[in-house]
């Protein structure tokens, strides 16, 4: 079994984060080389799919895939298919390349800035991220190479801490991208102080995926600086068991030394973690890491890899109600639609049977979900 860590020449500095993200894999033969071969049309995909998309794929992520495939193709291992762009785009029903799931024009207040929710505004740090999730919900942000989304520079970032300065009814600021820990320690922490400097009281949450691919990036620098300015919580993204290695946990604790609040969010997404007993050790393997589960995210229909990712509502409500019998409370996370209008709780034990869900079927056979968001106002979700 390839070993990455062993057989990369340079591997002495394998815990470098920064050399983690220069030997990256960006294309389909370094990706092949790595991890072995498929077949002619998966290599078509892929190498259509990069024309528009970006891949980026740590040695760390790689390795992690090599050592846990047992048996069976690499094209099915579940950590593999969240980073690789595969599949065929060009079917009926799938991303549309110009759709937004999340952000809408007039919430953007400055070019970075997202005030949705009265409370707290998001900061988009950066539009650069450790790996590529091919089905970011962001993908016109991270995922597209010529995207048209600004990324953060010193004046769009200054103009967002005087914009929550100037609005006391924002009561928490949350760092998110991209992935904010991809800056450098010194630009964070210019950051982080500037929002400290707003206000003691004011709450400061960090979003990251970078435990699951470059754990390395949790190092001296940064965790006296998660101390030094107080961040309150710090949210590691992550979506199936095998995430969960030793260097992962490694990484969590340090974190838990320095924050006194550490959560994770989860993608719910089809052929990945999409089963009873994948989602139950997620949830309770990160219990043990002393890590709340905190919301399950449906895979959004605008996202890239819809034919593939997208499960039915009324299944993973099927799941989630047999979990919460089994699993304890404090390790089952909330199950979520994240809308354009606001994140949606889904009712579990209210609909004990599918057919009594809350649907109605469009011209086309087309199936939506009804909710109503935090405003009161009617929501409509595409679902699989």
């Amino acid at each position: 079994m390839l070993n990455l860590k062993q057989d990369i020449h340079d591997a002495s500095q394998w815990n470098d984060w920064r050399w983690q993200q220069k030997n990256a894999m960006r294309d389909e033969p370094a990706l092949r080389k790595a991890c072995g071969g498929w077949n002619e049309e998966i290599k078509t995909n892929i190498e259509r799919n990069l024309q528009v998309r970006k891949m980026q794929i740590t040695p760390y992520y790689i390795d992690l895939i090599m050592r846990s495939l047992n048996s069976g193709q690499v094209t099915e291992h579940p950590l593999w298919r969240q980073v690789v762009p595969y599949w065929n785009e060009h079917v009926p029903g799938d991303y549309d390349g110009t759709s937004e799931n999340w952000e809408l024009h007039h919430e953007m207040k400055t070019p970075i800035c997202q005030h949705k929710y009265d409370n707290r505004v998001i900061l988009r740090m950066t539009n650069t991220c450790n790996a590529y999730c091919q089905f970011c919900f962001e993908a016109l942000r991270t995922l597209q190479i010529d995207t048209r989304k600004v990324n953060a520079n010193t004046n769009s970032f200054l103009d967002s801490v005087e914009y929550v300065r100037n609005n006391p009814a924002i009561e928490e600021v949350i760092l998110s991208g991209g992935d904010p820990l991809m800056l450098a320690d010194r630009r964070l922490e210019e950051n982080l102080a500037a929002l400290r400097s707003i206000s003691e009281d004011l709450l400061i949450r960090i979003h990251s995926r970078a435990l699951s691919f470059n754990p390395f990036r949790v190092t001296d620098e940064l965790i006296t600086m998660l101390e030094k300015y107080k961040v309150n919580a710090f949210g590691v993204h992550v979506c199936h068991p095998l995430e969960l290695s030793e260097d992962f946990s490694k990484a969590v604790k340090r974190i838990q030394g320095a924050v006194p609040i550490v959560f994770s969010n989860m993608p719910l997404l089809r052929g990945v973690n999409d089963d009873e007993a994948t989602l139950h050790k997620l949830f309770i393997d990160l219990y043990r890491l002393g890590v709340k589960p905190y919301y399950l995210y449906h895979f959004m229909p605008f996202s890239p890899g819809a034919s593939e990712y997208q499960a039915s509502i009324s299944q993973v409500i099927a799941i989630m109600n047999r979990l919460k019998r089994r699993v304890s409370n404090i390790a089952l996370p909330e199950y979520v639609l994240p809308h354009a209008q606001g994140k949606f709780t889904v009712p579990l034990l209210d609909f004990e049977k599918p057919e009594e869900l809350p649907y109605f079927e469009t011209g086309n056979g087309q199936r939506n979900y009804h909710f109503r968001n935090w405003e009161g106002q009617w929501c409509s979700w595409q679902d699989a």
